[in-house]
């Protein structure tokens, strides 16, 4: 941090530089991120321009933020210099497993730039511990997603509201986050083998009953692949379950006004948005929160309310429900709508013994009955130190896995990771944090499919320096620098 100083003003100038380098498979620079800022006590300014490889200069950020007493203010701006892609999809026009050409026929939503993104700005009051916000943002070129529950089959809708949204649109799209694959020991698909989730988004036929050709035929090439692998007689790639699906619409505009008013443990929130046709009620939450009834069990309830449907739902959620006695990371949750209800059990894991984590979920076989549990993999981890550790994971599922612990750890065949980390004292009170690590499911050497490290160290006060190095074969170089 620099000080500029006069009899009128003092100034802080502050800033960071952040790159990375990619020297394998070919020398690349990835990402340079500039950040320049000023500050006084009151109010600071900020710009950041971003370059990423081959696109160059890719976006230009405007902020600022101030205080004063009880009141608070930010706001941001985003401009485009470059093209735009707002929705890829992971396989060509054709279907094969591979990465798409630079524009292809319904793979793609692109924007030429330049082009002005968005703007927000936000104003906030506090008082005893109670805060009142208004957020204000507009989109140029933006993709609103829905749930199934909001659009129904083939884009219809028992919600008027919605209407608004479909007439403002340039292109709409239907989408299932993941696909599963089931692998059977015979031709007769009597005796199922393996289950394996295969990461999308994958595009669904306008009337919800299968993929387009493209994505089935990727999908197919994909499951003939690992059926060999596995030794599976035959495979079936079932149509997408409609709560996985995620209806997407390109808007060329879009306003969002979101109010929020807070005493802890009490938040409300409510959302009014506009695609051009006027400024329209969306929806209304409020919540209690951050309460803890007994014996480390959080309580929380949530009651919603929408321009669709009035009321919403209620719902009540009890955390870490059983970890107490039984060493089950478990949360319960019961919603209740004009119609139903819900319970829902978010099962993590079972800590076996201090560092041995199963995980898993329960199957249900009727409303409230349990018929079984599902497990996914199980984790061993010893720690020495408050960052030093080895880790040994593996999963019979890796994408449920991955989506249960938060972690993009796996690709292709990939099943098993052992990890090391190391950290220690370094420059300037700070510390070096090292991670090493071997992922099996590969034809090679003991089933070893990649071997990867990790390093981060400061040199000197404001610049730390790292890298990325594994056997896919990639390296890549990055340093920070603050001031």
């Amino acid at each position: 941090m620099v000080s500029l100083c006069s009899p009128a003003i003092a100034l802080d100038l502050t800033g960071s530089w952040e790159a990375r380098v990619d020297v394998l498979p070919m020398p690349e620079l990835k990402r340079v991120s500039f950040t320049m800022g000023v500050a006084d006590p009151v109010l600071s300014l900020y710009t950041t321009s971003v370059f990423e490889g081959e696109r160059g200069f890719v976006e230009e950020r405007f902020g600022l933020s101030g205080e004063w007493g009880p009141f608070s203010l930010s706001a941001e701006l985003v401009l485009s210099p470059a093209d735009v892609i707002l929705k890829s999809t992971p396989y060509t026009a054709s279907g094969d497993p591979a990465d798409p050409p630079s524009d292809p026929p319904a793979v793609e939503w692109r924007i030429a730039g330049p082009i002005y993104r968005s703007l927000s700005l936000g104003l906030s009051f506090s008082l005893f511990g109670a805060k009142l916000s208004l957020t204000v943002e507009h989109f140029m070129e933006h993709v609103l997603e829905f749930s199934h529950e909001d659009f129904g089959q083939t884009w219809s809708t028992t919600c008027p509201a919605n209407a608004r949204y479909l007439n403002a649109a340039r292109e709409r799209e239907i989408d299932a986050s993941e696909a599963v694959i089931l692998y059977y020991a015979d031709p007769g698909k009597t005796l199922l083998i393996a289950r394996e989730t295969v990461k999308g988004p994958f595009e669904v036929l306008p009337d919800l009953s299968d993929y387009v050709p493209a994505a089935r035929t990727y999908l197919q090439n994909l499951a003939a692949a690992r059926a060999a692998e596995l030794g599976a007689a035959a495979f079936e790639v079932p149509p997408p379950p409609p709560e996985k699906l995620v209806f997407r619409l390109w808007v060329p505009y879009y306003m969002r006004y979101t109010f929020a008013a807070e005493a802890p443990p009490i938040r409300a929130r409510a959302i009014f948005d506009d695609v051009g046709t006027g400024v329209h009620f969306d929806e209304m939450t409020v919540t209690l929160g951050g309460l803890s009834p007994c014996c480390g069990i959080g309580f929380e309830a949530e009651l919603s309310f929408s321009k669709c449907r009035g009321f919403e739902y209620f719902r009540i959620t009890l955390n870490d429900l059983l970890k107490l006695c039984c060493g089950i990371d478990m949360d319960l949750t019961v919603k209740f709508t004009t119609d139903h209800k819900e319970v829902t059990l978010d099962f993590d894991g079972i800590v076996l013994s201090p560092g041995v984590i199963i995980y898993a979920e329960p199957e249900l076989i009727g409303p409230y009955i349990i018929g079984g549990l599902r497990v996914y993999g199980f984790e061993i981890r010893c720690s020495f130190n408050g960052c030093t550790y080895l880790r040994s994971l593996t999963a019979f599922d890796p994408h449920k896995v991955e989506e249960i612990i938060g972690e993009d750890i796996f690709r292709d065949a990939e099943y098993e990771l052992i990890e090391l980390g190391i950290c220690g004292r370094a420059c300037c009170g700070q510390r070096y944090r090292f991670r090493g690590y071997s992922l099996f499911g590969g034809p090679g050497f003991m089933g070893i499919a990649r071997v990867g490290a990790e390093l981060a160290a400061p040199l000197f006060p404001g610049f730390e320096i790292g890298f990325s190095w594994d056997t896919s074969p990639s390296f890549s170089l990055t340093w920070k620098l603050e001031f």
